[in-house]
């Protein structure tokens, strides 16, 4: 596994120093081919595969985007815009059911604001009200995409996170 991750992280390398450089036309194809082989790895396969069996289970929930939901404790109210600051409790895993993250237990719960957090959690947290818990299902490409954040998390790695949205925080109490 950490070898599959560091022939990627050295494959991306290689093509990023080398594209770009009066390359001829079979260079560059070459190198898109590389590209492509680092982008379409076993973690993105298992990752796919995952999501197409979740897909089917019922109360899943899926966006255009790829997003992939089931609402754990529904919440009305408002919701949180891509300027807002918000407090949630979550926990994220490896679709192979590694814990790789978790707020929960934690004396303070973070706040993030909405723009800044990845692809997928943006699109869930402008959907959800405060009070709301959801599991949610993120192909690579709605978390961290083609690169790894470290630890246990390898690139192109799909990924779940039950996220509560504790509350949308006034702009007053979000600058401090």
């Amino acid at each position: 596994m950490v070898m599959r991750v560091v022939s990627v992280v050295v494959l991306s390398l290689l093509v990023a120093i080398t594209s770009g450089c009066g390359e001829t036309e079979e260079e560059k194809q070459f190198h898109q081919q590389l590209l492509d082989k680092a982008l379409n790895d076993g973690t993105k396969k298992a990752g796919m595969q995952f999501l197409q069996e979740n897909a089917q289970r019922d109360g899943v929930v899926v966006t255009p985007s790829g997003l992939q939901y089931e609402v754990l404790q529904a919440a009305e109210g408002p919701q949180p815009n891509v300027l807002s600051q918000v407090r949630v409790s979550y926990t994220g895993w490896t679709v192979d059911g590694e814990q790789f993250e978790s707020s929960v237990g934690k004396e303070k719960q973070p706040v993030f604001t909405v723009k800044d957090v990845i692809k997928g959690w943006r699109e869930a947290l402008l959907k959800m009200s405060p009070g709301a818990r959801w599991k949610i299902y993120l192909p690579s490409e709605l978390g961290y995409g083609a690169r790894s954040p470290g630890g246990m998390v390898p690139a192109n790695s799909t990924l779940i996170f039950e996220i509560e949205l504790l509350e949308i925080l006034p702009q007053e109490k979000a600058d401090q």
